[in-house]
């Protein structure tokens, strides 16, 4: 059975999870260290590098197996790079499909707005050949 290694910058709803056990057949969430989590909530501005993903890589490199689920979202350029690595690696990244709902409220003159994002599904990332 594979993990699931969570790269988000947030924690998966129970929905996620009851999916990534269900459909995926996960046996566990793997979170990064704190430290992980903060640098992939606000990456660097500076080029994409090997050097500047070192320590997400070698987070995946210590707890990742063939075959597990990585959940990854969040700065493009560094999203593209780690699927590619995953890819690689024989590791099945995937991203959550949303919809978003709007809703809209009034208060007086103001008009208030506000996106809710729910998840339909994790759905892979693929090659296109």
């Amino acid at each position: 059975m594979p993990n699931a290694l969570c790269l988000l910058n947030h924690s998966l709803t129970d929905l996620q999870v009851e999916e990534l056990k269900n459909h995926w057949g996960c046996r566990s969430v793997i979170y990064p260290p704190e430290e992980i989590s903060r640098f992939w909530s606000q990456v660097p501005e500076s080029d994409i590098t090997e050097d500047l993903l070192k320590p997400v890589l070698d987070w995946l490199d210590k707890c990742a197996r063939q075959n597990d689920i990585v959940i990854i979202q969040g700065e493009f350029g560094a999203t593209f790079a780690l699927v590619s690595r995953c890819l690689e690696q024989g590791l099945v990244p995937v991203h959550s499909v949303t919809r978003r709902v709007a809703e809209e409220r009034k208060e007086g003159e103001a008009v208030y707005r506000a996106s809710v994002f729910k998840h339909i599904r994790f759905r892979k990332y693929r090659k296109i050949e």
